[in-house]
């Protein structure tokens, strides 16, 4: 995943289309309303894909709770504004959501532990 770019690739562009940082309360929603496909990218830059079957139980036993609400924006970069220790188990997700090539929505959960 590339900021600079608002570009998502394995080999070839995923999505060239960023739409929003997510609250939690909008991850949610989707979970529940949309067929959406989870992506998780840690350190190692890559991109983990949930299967969609998993999506529920990822966010019951990970996601909820630990999702980090404070993006500041300036100019056209974002700054994260959270810290480890305001989450139990100092770990957070950072949600944004991206529409596929296939106008498929994508939620990319940047995991930061």
């Amino acid at each position: 995943m590339n900021w600079n770019s608002k570009k998502i690739w394995k080999e070839e562009i995923i999505s060239q289309k960023f739409i929003k940082h997510l609250k939690e309360t909008e991850v949610s929603e989707l979970l529940e309303k949309e067929d959406i496909q989870i992506g998780v990218i840690s350190e190692r830059d890559t991109i983990d894909w949930l299967e969609k079957e998993e999506n529920q139980d990822f966010w019951n036993a990970r996601m909820q709770h630990h999702i980090c609400e404070n993006i500041i924006e300036d100019d056209d970069d974002f700054y994260i504004g959270c810290d480890y220790n305001d989450f139990k188990g100092a770990y957070f997700f950072v949600p944004s959501l991206w529409k596929s090539k296939d106008t498929k929505k994508i939620i990319i959960l940047e995991y930061y532990h």
